[in-house]
């Protein structure tokens, strides 16, 4: 779903921004509720707009597309959200309290990889919801602890190699439909509780992407020439 309403997105703004889809994000961690707790996005109205939260047992599902990446099952932490633009949009995200975001270990205990989370854009299609759909640096201070580094994780990795590590952020939110109302954008307009699925992840850029491989492919080529 979350590739769908990034799809989405993309076309419906493709036209009026042709550079949109020139720098289409690769993820490096995928992430959802855990299967066992099938956690939801919650929202709740307030006097100031209104609050999105999340149900926090969520974890890494693919590291770099790989479902067998050392990073897979690690824990999710996601902040709560202020929600602004309400009634009408375009409607903001904005961490509510503290704006980091961190990857630990399955038992909280461990921190592999923090950051700041910085405030971005909601954008609603019908019965879903898109957060942080603009392509651009959402995660800043990112840092991978020595424990990180340990883990073998090639996602890490690949982060890790970048001069200024600094991350995309997406999330993909189902469900905004129920009691009295039949959109996203019903629900926040009128003032309406909500709850659903969710999915995100974290990316970056293409091009930043690309260098870091090219990078490691001439690295290995050397290695090879050396032992050769």
């Amino acid at each position: 779903m979350k590739r769908l309403i990034t799809v989405m997105i993309a076309l419906a703004v493709g036209a009026a921004a042709p550079a949109f889809a020139t720098s289409v994000p690769v993820a490096v961690v995928e992430f959802s509720p855990n299967p066992d707790t099938a956690g939801n996005w919650h929202y709740n109205p307030s006097a100031e707009g209104g609050i999105l939260s999340f149900d926090q047992d969520v974890v890494v599902d693919r590291g770099l597309s790989s479902n067998d990446d050392a990073l897979v099952g690690a824990s999710v932490s996601l902040p709560t959200f202020a929600v602004g633009g309400i009634p009408g949009g375009p409607y903001t995200l904005a961490p509510l309290g503290s704006s980091e975001i961190a990857i630990k270990s399955p038992d909280n205990v461990t921190t592999y990889l923090t950051g700041t989370l910085g405030s971005g854009d909601l954008g609603a299609i019908g019965t879903v919801a898109g957060g942080y759909t603009c392509f651009q640096t959402d995660i800043t201070d990112v840092t991978i602890t020595a424990e990180g580094e340990a883990l073998g994780s090639a996602a890490l990795a690949l982060i890790g190699n970048m001069q200024e590590p600094s991350l995309d952020f997406e999330l993909s939110l189902q469900g905004g439909s129920g009691p009295g109302y039949y959109s996203f954008d019903d629900m926040l307009d009128e003032e309406h509780s909500g709850s659903g699925g969710f999915s995100g992840a974290m990316s970056v850029p293409e091009p930043a992407t690309m260098a870091l491989l090219s990078f490691g492919s001439l690295a290995l080529m050397r290695r090879r020439r050396v032992l050769s």
